[in-house]
């Protein structure tokens, strides 16, 4: 009897631990459905929400900052469907959270990706916080310490690079996270990061100018993060060359190392994936796959959104559809627009 309730609490806590290891860093996105909640009280933060018991603890200690947090959410789902969109795979799943299809759990690359844009769009959106004063946590970023090469100076409001790494790397679990040994979750601390570094290198000057009648005799630069559809496409490249890897020990150490010998190295800013993705040419919800059967495609291209890739060889049917829209629009004094409505036909691809 008493070993029965021995292993039945070690697989209790095996249970947590899987969990806290593999799904930390995405359950979070769940609070997309969540971006126009005001946070106002402790009761506000809930595992419901895809919070884990750390995240409710920094939910309920950061609560000026969850309807940033929430917003990061949809802006990385928004985002990651944006770059797929043409693709077989277009992100549809991510909207399951925080219930996790198999896509985002097995180590494909499409998980690299997602774990990738989650941690990034967290650290962008905190560090845009901080400097637009959401929060009286943080406030501006640092400014250069080198001096200015050109004829301005340094001043202005940068984003807060160094805070929204910090902040996300404690809600994503990232620092106990790259402690593990485990394949999957060593894979997912790695593409946390590679999201983070992806952010930082993104950093530009951004300056304004001073002067009389608009004249550019001052200006005043400070470092600034690039719009984050930028670093969207970015980390969509790095999916393109995501590098598959298998975990080896080396010097009582685990780490991984690319199945592909000509690859001599894995930079810390590539994605890794242990698993190759399937076709997703046919529906299958259990994967996160909702097949490609009547999604439009282009028959010129030869590329993802082509309808030879998109259709999975089952050819597809064309058809001229009709398109109404506004058009001719013009402003009338004082103060409404009128528009006509023009209408067109387009023709449509869809797979079979």
């Amino acid at each position: 009897m008493q070993l029965n309730v021995s292993t039945s609490i070690v697989r209790i806590v095996l249970t947590v631990l899987l969990w806290m290891d593999f799904c930390t860093g995405i359950r979070w996105l769940a609070l997309y459905e969540n971006r126009q909640k005001s946070w106002t009280n402790s009761k506000d933060c809930k595992k419901s929400y895809g919070l884990s018991a750390e995240q409710l603890k920094i939910c309920q200690q950061h609560l000026d900052l969850m309807s940033t947090v929430s917003l990061a959410s949809y802006k990385g789902i928004d985002a990651c469907q944006k770059q797929f969109m043409d693709r077989r795979w277009n992100c549809s799943s991510i909207t399951s959270a925080p219930q996790l299809t198999k896509d985002l759990k097995r180590g494909t690359r499409e998980q690299a990706f997602v774990y990738a844009i989650a941690s990034a769009t967290l650290m962008h959106s905190i560090a845009r916080a901080c400097s637009v004063g959401i929060t009286t946590k943080c406030s501006c970023g640092a400014l250069p310490n080198e001096a200015p090469t050109g004829e301005y100076k340094w001043g202005g409001c940068g984003d807060d690079v160094d805070y929204g790494l910090r902040f996300s790397e404690q809600f994503t679990s990232f620092h106990t996270l790259k402690n593990s040994k485990r394949k999957k979750t060593m894979m997912n601390s790695h593409n946390i990061a590679a999201g983070n570094k992806v952010v930082v290198e993104s950093l530009t000057t951004a300056c304004k100018c001073h002067g009389v009648s608009g004249s550019c005799s001052i200006k005043t630069c400070w470092r600034s993060l690039a719009d984050f559809n930028k670093i969207a496409e970015t980390l969509k490249d790095k999916y393109g060359m995501a590098i598959e890897v298998k975990r080896k020990r080396k010097k009582g150490k685990h780490m991984f190392s690319p199945i592909n010998k000509k690859v001599d190295k894995i930079p810390e800013e590539e994605l890794v994936y242990i698993q190759k993705s399937p076709d997703y040419c046919s529906p299958d919800r259990k994967m996160g796959s909702i097949g490609t059967q009547g999604r439009s495609c282009d028959p010129e291209s030869h590329g993802p959104g082509g309808c030879d890739i998109m259709c999975c060889g089952r050819g597809y049917d064309s058809r001229d559809v009709e398109i109404v829209r506004r058009c001719e629009c013009k402003y009338y004094w004082c103060c409404y627009v009128k528009c006509k409505t023009c209408s067109e036909m387009v023709r449509v691809h869809r797979c079979r």
